[in-house]
């Protein structure tokens, strides 16, 4: 094997381990993107429970339309996934709004409008996820 030989052989080598480190980079990648991905959509259904939980009170009387801004203000709740292994921490704020959902400067005494906030986080998720419902008193929530 002369020295030209050799060199084409450094340099395939040197060629393969950097396109097999490369690839290996990616796959870490898409780990993380997948992983993150499983946290939002479990975050997200987390989000939901809370707010169909609200839902199913508020349908079956088991509480008043007036005490929704009571009992779901500034509550804070940790659940822990034991086989996922993750632990999230639910945000629920409630406040007077109109219509439209947006937040009402002074609130009014009878509102029939109540936006419920969800924030969800965990160790690995990117971004927090936020769901937001608009609740409106009717004659079955009284």
């Amino acid at each position: 094997m002369n020295l030209f030989e050799m060199v084409l052989a450094l340099m395939a080598v040197v060629f393969f381990t950097s396109v097999a480190a490369n690839y290996n980079r990616k796959i870490l990648d898409q780990n993380d993107y997948l992983i993150n991905a499983t946290q939002y959509v479990q975050a997200t259904q987390l989000c939901h429970t809370v707010l169909d939980e609200v839902d199913a009170k508020l349908f079956a009387k088991m509480i008043a339309f007036f005490s929704v801004k009571t009992t779901y203000a500034n509550v804070n709740r940790t659940i822990d996934l034991a086989f996922p292994g993750d632990v999230y921490n639910l945000n629920i704020r409630t406040v007077d709004c109109d219509s439209l959902g947006i937040p009402l400067t002074t609130p009014q005494a009878n509102n029939i409008w109540v936006r419920i906030t969800v924030t969800a986080t965990t160790a690995g998720l990117k971004v927090p996820v936020t769901l937001q419902r608009v609740y409106t008193k009717t004659h079955l929530n009284l």
